[in-house]
């Protein structure tokens, strides 16, 4: 599992952002295990005020990218696969 407080989780897992990989772990939808943990461990350190390298900021920024496109097209598929009743 991701190293995640239950009150992370739980928020992850209510809005879809939380998946589980061919090998049955806990991965952020559209990032792979190691880029799901890098994701963590940064911004855990960015929210911390600590020094982060430009690298290590541009790649977490991607990845943040990477992420929200891919919760914002599973969550376009979900409604299109099942509209709602008017």
């Amino acid at each position: 599992m991701l190293p995640l407080t239950d009150e992370q989780r739980a928020d992850l897992t209510e809005i879809r952002a939380l998946a589980v990989d061919s090998q049955g772990r806990e991965i952020f939808v559209g990032l792979t295990f190691e880029e799901s943990v890098f994701y963590v461990e940064h911004g855990r350190r960015e929210f911390a005020g600590e020094y982060t390298s430009r690298a290590d900021r541009l790649r977490y920024l991607q990845l943040a990218e990477k992420h929200d496109s891919a919760v914002i097209a599973a969550e376009i598929e979900r409604r299109n696969e099942n509209p709602p009743l008017h």
